[in-house]
């Protein structure tokens, strides 16, 4: 049980660091342990899911000048 809780803790670490967190995890922990676990309960995108790839439209300041 106690190895179990410091190999997870050393999956935190070294996630941390891989992301650059490692000052983040030695000044807040808790956060940074609850943003991992929420990024892997999310997971990986779906084989169909296609990401957005063309910028968003560009609205005019006045409304009235696009008409």
């Amino acid at each position: 049980m106690a190895n179990d809780k410091a190999d997870e803790s050393e999956k935190i670490r070294v996630l941390a660091e891989w992301r650059g967190l490692g000052r983040a995890l030695a000044l807040a922990p808790a956060s940074v342990t609850g943003a991992i676990e929420r990024g892997r309960r999310i997971g990986s995108f779906p084989d169909n899911f296609t990401p957005v790839t063309e910028p968003a439209v560009r609205f005019a300041a006045d409304p009235e000048a696009g008409a």
